[in-house]
């Protein structure tokens, strides 16, 4: 199964001298950590313009640039809150705004705000998208070695976002067998019973199956590889290639969870502190200014990308995501433990101790990529929550919406592995073939590029199945294929198995609340502590 990461930009952000908003006399002591913050805000900057400009991508200098910042970020949040730091008049900081419509624009736009937690909130986020798109690079990663692997990465990297990339690809030409409706189901209608035949319907039925994953023996042309069925991509890597798709799947899953955990910081803690905040400005303004204890606006005036429910949204794709990753792990495996029980000569106690791959069930398999949709689900109900959805960007909106489809059709895809496990192939049959209608249809409509693309190559694996069982099964079975609605009463509850890693945020590196942290300070010059480094205790 591949997963579908959204691919988070990174945002950006103007110029800003923190200097500026404070009176010099009052924070005399505060000078050199304010001059800390803007240069390493403007450290942050230069990594994140880098980034949009350049082709190859560096995250993790990302991530430590913002892991940086963020101890003086909360310095001067907490200092402005207790009114230790005096403010000459409000923080105004602009931050380019990824998530909200672009509209008309070719430009996303570059919203301002007065507020100091407006600030925390963007660098938390941009370490939240920033961690999202390292899993995704990593997950998509593992695709492009399976890709590779069965010597069709042109396929995947060329994409049918655009829909210029479907001709010639088997998509369009196979549409009349993607629906329910196709009269395929309706050659198994009348099953017979084989009676004393059994013995030799199963040999026939295994001899038929191998086929769907049998390896050929010349493997080092390309030519072979690619008259081969993806379903039998595990044969052409060794257990080292493997063992690190297994360790990188295992990291990105763990990094959709921490991404998760910071995304629940910021609904958690810092949008109820920037609704509870207030402007204290202290310093003599002009007279026609009214800039005290003026309670910051709504939440829903502010930006889209910085409102709660959206912000929840982005844990319910990180979970969704995380759980992906382990399915997938999963499945690869149980892909390989197919091929090899296949592919394993004789029977019985020999064909057993030869050649054995443990693996999990492709039901639970199914139950967990049916709580992979459920969290999609999740996902897009908190975004119709925005008042206006046409303040959310479409490219986004679109991707949860077409994602959730997409995962139900590959819990579908498992749960007909499953029966066909079951040696139950109008099940398994009718479970493919409903999963092979919603790839076609997002392979071919879907306005998201990663949705499209993946679905194009779960359509392509589907209609293999499809195509190898219907053959069995008009030939040796004769099952009755089960209809949409008796399927859908066959659809299980989806089962969760990882949670939300808690993020611990930095202590601040300046002023009374750094001293609070530690317990009480130790005389230190103005209460100032170093900066630990980025990235501690964090060890990939």
């Amino acid at each position: 199964m591949t997963t579908i990461g959204y691919p988070y930009t990174l945002p950006t952000t103007a110029n800003v001298s923190f200097q500026e908003y404070f009176a010099p006399n009052a924070n005399a002591q505060y000078q050199r950590p304010l001059s800390d913050a803007t240069a390493f805000r403007g450290r942050l900057r230069t990594a994140l313009k880098e980034h949009k400009h350049s082709d190859r991508h560096d995250f993790l200098n990302i991530q430590k640039a913002v892991e940086d910042y963020l101890p003086l970020v909360f310095g001067l949040v907490a200092g402005i809150e207790s009114t230790e730091l005096q403010l000459t008049s409000d923080i105004e900081t602009t931050w380019r705004c990824t998530i909200s419509n672009v509209a008309l624009s070719l430009k996303m736009p570059r919203i301002k705000n007065k507020s100091m937690h407006y600030e925390a909130i963007f660098t938390l986020l941009t370490l939240g998208y920033t961690l999202m798109d390292r899993a995704n690079e990593l997950s998509f990663t593992v695709q492009r070695k399976i890709l590779i692997a069965i010597g069709d990465v042109s396929t995947y990297v060329g994409g049918y976002g655009d829909g210029t990339s479907m001709k010639g690809s088997g998509l369009v030409s196979s549409l009349g067998n993607s629906t329910l409706s196709d009269g395929g189901h309706d050659r198994g209608l009348n099953s017979t019973s084989i009676g004393s035949g059994g013995a030799t319907k199963q040999g026939s039925v295994a001899n038929a199956t191998s086929r769907l994953f049998k390896k050929s023996s010349n493997t080092s042309s390309k030519a072979v590889k690619n008259s081969n069925t993806i379903g039998e991509f595990t044969d052409y890597l060794n257990n080292e290639d493997l063992a690190g798709m297994d360790h990188q799947l295992t990291t990105a899953a763990d990094l959709y969870c921490r991404a998760a955990g910071v995304f629940e910081y910021v609904v958690q803690e810092m949008i109820p502190r920037w609704n509870e905040s207030k402007s204290v400005v202290v310093a003599p303004v002009a007279k026609d200014s009214h800039a005290s204890n003026k309670k910051s606006g709504s939440e829903t005036s502010r930006p889209v990308d910085v409102q709660t429910s959206v912000v929840s949204a982005h844990i319910r794709l990180a979970l969704a995501e995380a759980h992906a990753c382990t399915v997938r792990k999963a499945s690869i495996k149980a892909a390989r433990a197919s091929a090899s029980k296949l592919s394993t000569p004789g029977s019985g106690a020999t064909a057993q101790s030869v050649g054995v791959v443990s693996k999990t069930s492709y039901g639970l398999l199914a139950k967990l990529t049916v709580g992979v949709k459920e969290e999609y689900e999740r996902a897009y109900g908190l975004l119709k929550a925005v008042k206006d959805q046409n303040d959310i960007s479409t490219e986004f909106r679109t991707h949860v919406k077409d994602g959730k489809f997409y995962y139900e059709a590959l819990a579908q895809v498992l749960l007909g592995m499953d029966a066909y496990e079951a040696q139950q192939y109008g099940k398994a049959i009718g479970f493919l073939t409903v999963a092979r209608a919603t790839f076609l249809a997002l392979a071919k409509s879907s306005k998201s590029h990663t949705v499209a693309q993946s679905a194009a190559f779960e359509y392509r694996l589907a209609n293999e199945k499809v195509t190898a069982f219907e053959k069995i099964n008009n030939s040796v079975t004769f099952e009755k294929v089960p209809s949409a609605a008796e399927l859908l009463g066959l659809m299980p509850s989806g089962r969760e198995l990882l949670s939300v890693k808690r993020y611990q945020a930095p202590k601040p590196s300046f002023g009374t609340a750094a001293a609070a942290k530690e317990g009480g300070a130790d005389g230190g010059d103005d209460g100032v502590n170093k900066i630990t480094y980025a990235l501690e205790g964090a060890y990939f």
